[in-house]
């Protein structure tokens, strides 16, 4: 079986959220010294200076920048950075749900789903309860290559929150143009 997912790219996924948070604490680090510096100087400059407001002024502007890009930081790149570490572990470490499904098409969308982005492909499976085929949307990971699926193609996958971490090609068939109604038959 193909797996989609390894270990090293939950330790690349660890080593880019430690490189985030220390490249955040680095400029916080930094702000924060030269807040000291400016506020000591301040501090230090006579009653009724001229330099005064501009001192207020440039810690003033100095702080928002630091607020706006901490929260463009925090809430997109290391957000979305630590999203994608929690998929790839539960990804890796829970009990995927298998079975057989005949692939129809990859959708052109891409979903996100927990704060990751996917793009989307069509099967067809039995579904037990309903005794039915039914059309399944199954999520491939836009950071890994697309699987060289065709229309027709009998797969068996392995599937974590409906999220594709495993498949393997059973049989190759060449479907194409042809509709629902009729791959199901």
């Amino acid at each position: 079986m193909t797996e989609i997912y390894s270990k090293g790219d939950l330790e690349a996924a660890v080593k880019q959220k430690r490189n985030c948070l220390i490249y955040f604490f680095t400029v916080t680090g930094i702000f924060l010294a030269v807040s000291v510096f400016v506020f000591v100087y301040f501090l230090f400059e006579p009653y009724g200076s001229a330099k005064k407001p501009w001192l207020l002024t440039l810690e003033c502007v100095f702080t928002g920048l630091y607020a706006i890009f901490s929260y463009l930081y925090l809430s997109i790149r290391f957000s979305r950075v630590r999203r994608y570490k929690i998929m790839l572990e539960r990804a890796l470490n829970r009990k995927p749900t298998e079975g057989e499904a005949t692939f129809m098409r990859f959708n052109g969308e891409v979903n996100v789903k927990d704060g990751v982005d996917f793009r989307s492909m069509t099967l067809v499976e039995w579904s037990e309860k309903e005794q039915e085929y039914m059309e399944r949307y199954v999520l491939l990971d836009v950071e890994k290559p697309c699987p060289d699926f065709r229309t027709g193609d009998l797969l068996k996958i392995k599937t974590y929150s409906n999220v594709l971490t495993g498949y393997d090609i059973l049989n190759r068939m060449d479907l194409a143009g042809t509709p629902f109604e009729e791959v199901v038959k």
